[in-house]
């Protein structure tokens, strides 16, 4: 998910931890995948799996973001550019309406729910995140931004073990994600040693 600020309606106690972790620096760009079958993404992950550059990581999750943002259909790409820009203007409604085009239309496109789980997130209505992001893991299972998102809404709603889950698989898949990584250490402190 594409992160921006927090949702509305979190609680207190979440407000104090988002902000003692950094939630700015772990609110990291993220796409899904159109085709998780492509054979150029093992190669990818293997290589982002591997490296210890971090500017090599940044490159290896620019050429990932490139295979997984291609839905294969200029429609559905016109409609999620169109979702994305109302999203980040504000316009909740014309992204919702975007967005809700490209699953519709293209429900096999994991970006469409990606990004519409962002925006349900950015609208405090974080069960329909959730639902969202499930799809997108359902599409594509090494989706670090959807798990790193699906973690800090857990965060949200205080399923802290869930929380802790969502991030290590988050890290799994990506081992570059310095947020999960801050998020889940606070986690590990605040509930002791990691299960």
């Amino acid at each position: 998910m594409i992160w921006v600020a927090p949702p509305v309606g979190y609680t207190e106690a979440m407000k104090t931890l988002l902000v003692a972790v950094g939630f700015a620096t772990a609110l990291l760009p993220a796409v899904a995948a159109a085709d998780q079958n492509d054979p150029v993404l093992d190669g990818l992950f293997d290589r982002l799996y591997q490296t210890v550059d971090t500017l090599e990581a940044r490159q290896i999750e620019a050429e990932i973001q490139r295979v997984w943002d291609s839905s294969g259909s200029a429609t559905a790409d016109l409609l999620l550019g169109r979702g994305t820009f109302a999203m980040h203007s504000g316009d909740f409604a014309a992204a919702e309406r975007a967005l809700t085009m490209v699953v519709t239309q293209h429900p096999d496109f994991a970006e469409g729910w990606n990004r519409r789980a962002t925006l349900y997130y950015l609208m405090g209505r974080l069960d329909d995140s959730v639902a969202d992001v499930a799809r997108t893991l359902a599409l594509a299972p090494r989706h670090y931004g959807a798990l790193s998102g699906l973690g800090q809404i857990q965060l949200i709603q205080e399923k802290y073990d869930e929380a802790r889950e969502s991030f290590r698989r988050a890290l799994a898949a990506n081992p570059h994600l310095v947020g999960a990584r801050r998020f889940l250490r606070a986690l590990d402190e605040r509930l002791g040693e990691p299960i």
